[in-house]
């Protein structure tokens, strides 16, 4: 049972930090976007009445795909709620409560709080906290892969531009 305390609190904090670290990655992304609209506009500008139609579409797709893309990185980085494990305050004051819950009941004869006690109380808390970040996490990968596409779909879209400029 100790491993296994000890593998859940490991992908607890494994999951908190996860979002950063997608979110480093979004971050990356949307860079990424910003200078394909660059490049997009400058191409667009440049040949904005003799634009052959073929290179016309390809602009509109990196458009498109760039908009989507800008769409899921701010989903990815809407700023959410992570739990976290309690300060040590929150479980003096846990303890504090049941110990009066006990004196005001005593005939639950609960007993007095154990290290046992507080070890599953923190484990609990550690298993919600990892399916809440992890879904989370999941939800923000998502939106980080779409993002993603969407920049590869830009990037494709404006070497072909470029290629029939060039040829």
């Amino acid at each position: 049972m100790k491993e296994l305390a000890e593998y859940i609190y490991e992908r607890d904090r494994h999951e908190f930090s996860l979002g950063d670290t997608l979110d480093i990655k979004t971050g990356l992304i949307l860079a990424s976007l910003t200078f394909l609209a660059i490049q997009s506009g400058d191409l667009i500008k440049s040949g904005l009445t003799h634009l052959p139609i073929e290179q016309r579409i390809m602009q509109i797709v990196a458009l498109l795909a760039m908009a989507i893309g800008g769409v899921f990185c701010a989903l990815e980085l809407w700023p959410r709620d992570y739990d976290r494990e309690a300060m040590p305050e929150g479980y003096e004051r846990w303890i504090t409560e049941t110990e009066e819950y006990r004196k005001a009941y005593p005939e639950n004869d609960s007993g007095p709080v154990t290290e046992d006690m507080i070890r599953s109380a923190r484990l609990i808390s550690a298993k919600k906290r990892l399916a809440k970040n992890g879904t989370t996490n999941l939800n923000k990968s998502r939106y980080m892969f779409v993002a993603f596409y969407g920049a590869i779909v830009a990037f494709s879209a404006n070497m072909v531009t470029l290629a029939m400029r060039l040829f």
